[in-house]
This record gives structure tokens, C-alpha cells and sequence, in this order.
């Protein structure tokens, strides 16, 4: 068997684990089906990368444009929901006097300035560092939401924590992988 790891972006601890192909030094596909080519992966991911999740950076955004709108800078959402990130108008005009929703450079301003305080908000009152699903809990639901919840993911509606998690899969991962937070 052959170890690989993932790059520095991955998660804190990962391992693969590769069964080599048939035709291969020890396997004969001919023999029998089930020694074909099989690949076995088992991942095993800190639910924090390795970056401070407190930073929107380029994995976060594009994570967080994706799961919100596919990065369509045109969506409006049911409540009104502005931007790729699908910020609400009030907390917009929080951050931004700019009323240019489509445009992806001023989006992108307001969601890290309103990242930053839920992430300052969270530390405040959960007595901890988050991790990206609960930043992705505190973007999608609002901090009271998660408060009220003693902040824990157990405790969260099952279709807030799925959002969440495939949130923290496409930060970890890209879209081709999945991790385990909890």
C-alpha cells in the first residue's frame, strides 16, 4: 500500500490509503474480479483547517458564494437576500452605503467585514475558537439562532448542519471530497 497526503490547504491530519491497480506488482485481475483495480480512502480531518477560519479568505468565499447562489452574483433569495452571498439589505447597509448587490468586489467587502464580527461575535460568546461550520451555522442562521443552541451542532435543525457540512467540504476538500467536523 502506498500513503499519500493531501496539500497544506486539506485539513490537519489526512491520510489516503491506494490498493494498487491490477497488473500491478502482486495482483492478477485475471484470477479473480474482485482483485481488480480498487482504490480505498479513508480520511480523517480536524474540523479546522489549517487556515484561521475567522479569515474569509479565497477558499471560504468561493465555498460560501457556491453553497449560497453557485456564485451567481444576480440571486436574490426568498427574504430578500442579496449578492452571491446572499447577505440580508439591513446588514448590508451595515457594512456598505453601496447599493451594488452584483457587483462581486463590493459583495466581497461586505461579507468579510460581517464575517469578522459574527467570528469576534462567536468568540465573545461561545468562549472558543470556531471552526468553519460554525462560522457556515452563524452566516446561514445569525448568531441568536446558534446562541440558543449553546452553540453546538448536535443541537442544530438537521437541514442547517447538512448546509454547513457541505459548506466545510468545499473549504476542506473542493467539491470532489467530503470531511468530517463533529
Amino acid at each position: 500500500m502506498m500513503k499519500a497526503k493531501l496539500n497544506k490547504y486539506s485539513a490537519l491530519a489526512a491520510t489516503v490509503l491506494v490498493t494498487l491497480k491490477s497488473g500491478a506488482e502482486g495482483t492478477d485481475a485475471s484470477k479473480s474480479p474482485s482483485s481488480a483495480s480498487r482504490v480505498v480512502a479513508r480520511i480523517i480531518l480536524s474540523p479546522k483547517v489549517a487556515s484561521n477560519p475567522g479569515v474569509l479568505d479565497s477558499r471560504r468565499l468561493y465555498a460560501l458564494s457556491q453553497i449560497e447562489t453557485g456564485g451567481d452574483d444576480e440571486e436574490i433569495g426568498r427574504s430578500g437576500e442579496v449578492s452571491r452571498y446572499q447577505i440580508m439589505p439591513s446588514i448590508w447597509r451595515h457594512y456598505s452605503d453601496s447599493q451594488s448587490y452584483r457587483d462581486p468586489e463590493t459583495s466581497t467587502q461586505v461579507a468579510q467585514q460581517h464575517w469578522i464580527a459574527l467570528y469576534k461575535a462567536f468568540k465573545d460568546q461561545a468562549h472558543r475558537e470556531p471552526t468553519d461550520f460554525d462560522m457556515y451555522v452563524l452566516w446561514n442562521t445569525g448568531q441568536s439562532y446558534y446562541a440558543k443552541r449553546g452553540f453546538k451542532p448536535e443541537n442544530l435543525n438537521a437541514i442547517v448542519s447538512d448546509r454547513a457540512q457541505r459548506y466545510v467540504n468545499l473549504v476542506v476538500l473542493g467539491t470532489g471530497g467530503m470531511a468530517t467536523t463533529r
